[in-house]
């Protein structure tokens, strides 16, 4: 039998890249099937709202406890509850705007689609590194969380839209970013990555739907 010829260091660089690639998109999907199921699940059983200080709470805890255990089977088990919750959590609002006008859920699921794959296959395809929006993303979040919340207090209707409006643009710059890690950062966890990924697909299309129903009068 013929000796296996050993692969270079580069080579072995490029190959735990595609499968770190691989296994990011396999997990993204199972886990927004899951978030989908128990979000369909909230809206078909009426389900309530939560509470939004727990919401908050869970928002900023969950991705902790992920990262914490990222390299064990807990954090790939606590990747499903995180997207499982999540998507009961967001059930009753996705429900709201259903039954105010379905056409607002359909064009907000089509754009978010649109804009995650184009961004994230762009990055994918011409292999450019994005690492450099990261601080941009870390900052921008902090900050509109900080509107957020004092929005909740204030409830200030044009300010919902410029956080929406807002929201928006960082969330494309997160899936740049966050994709071009999973090519260039070599420390890079497809767990990690996959469930913010989740996260940031979904507060894409909830502040799009916000956006379509402003625009379309439904507000």
């Amino acid at each position: 039998m013929a000796n296996a010829i050993p692969m270079t260091r580069s080579e072995v660089a490029a190959f735990e890249t595609t499968k770190t690639i691989r296994n990011a998109y396999l997990l993204l999907t199972m886990i927004m099937g899951v978030s989908a199921a128990t979000a369909w699940y909230a809206i078909s059983s009426n389900a309530g709202m939560v509470n939004i200080w727990v919401f908050l709470a869970f928002m900023i805890g969950m991705p902790f406890v992920i990262h914490m255990t990222r390299n064990s089977p807990i954090g790939l088990a606590m990747s499903f509850v995180y997207a499982g919750l999540l998507g009961y959590f967001l059930g009753p609002i996705v429900g709201g705007y259903l039954r105010a006008d379905p056409n607002i859920v359909v064009y907000a699921l089509t754009s978010t689609s649109v804009i995650f794959f184009a961004l994230s296959g762009y990055a994918l395809v011409s292999r450019k590194n994005f690492n450099f929006l990261g601080g941009f993303v870390f900052v921008g979040a902090l900050v509109l969380l900080g509107v957020i919340v004092a929005n909740i207090f204030l409830q200030i209707a044009v300010l919902s839209l410029v956080i929406s409006a807002a929201a928006v643009l960082l969330i494309s710059a997160a899936i740049l970013w966050k994709t071009s890690m999973l090519i260039h950062d070599p420390d890079a966890n497809y767990i990690v990555i996959a469930t913010s990924m989740m996260a940031d697909i979904w507060v894409l299309f909830l502040h799009l739907m916000n956006l379509f129903s402003f625009f379309g009068g439904d507000d």
